[in-house]
């Protein structure tokens, strides 16, 4: 199951688009600011990133910038989501751009996009494959209701 850091300062946005990935069999992790976006990172070593650009700490575009520059997590995948700033998002030539409010449908296939193309063969930034994760579903999943309607934020 591939696991997917959602950074995002907004809590209901945030919350809304874990629950939207878990729901359709993803590991979704979340982080409040950019700080605690580039820390998990480097710590989970995710298979995609989704970000905003405008947040507290570090905003979007620094975060970009630090996690390429870092061995382990230069070839993720990532994923800019913003309301505004798309044009600097542009510019740093990430993987995939998504402008706020956007469908489920967009998000989920700009993840497929990403998650399907090939891994670059670098054994420096190639990322490890943990086996060791549990294959059943979050915990957040097993005991929660969703607590957000995903069309409040995102048009299906």
């Amino acid at each position: 199951m591939p696991k997917i850091l959602v950074i995002e300062d907004n809590n209901l946005i945030r919350e809304t688009v874990l629950e939207l990935l878990e729901s359709r069999g993803f590991e979704a992790v979340g982080a409040e600011n950019g700080q605690v976006g580039i820390e998990t990172a480097i710590a989970q070593i995710p298979d995609l990133i989704l970000s905003d650009v405008m947040m507290p700490e570090l905003n979007g575009l620094e975060v970009f910038a630090i996690l390429r520059s870092h061995p382990a997590t230069a070839s993720i995948p990532f994923i800019f989501m913003t309301g505004s700033e798309i044009e600097k998002a542009i510019e740093l030539k990430a993987d995939g751009y998504l402008q706020k409010p956007c469908s489920v449908a967009v998000i989920l296939q700009a993840i497929a996009t990403q998650l399907e193309k090939p891994k670059i063969t670098n054994p420096k930034h190639q990322k490890l494959q943990d086996n060791s994760a549990s294959q059943n579903p979050s915990k957040r999943a097993r005991n929660q209701k969703p607590r957000f309607e995903i069309a409040s934020l995102c048009s299906q």
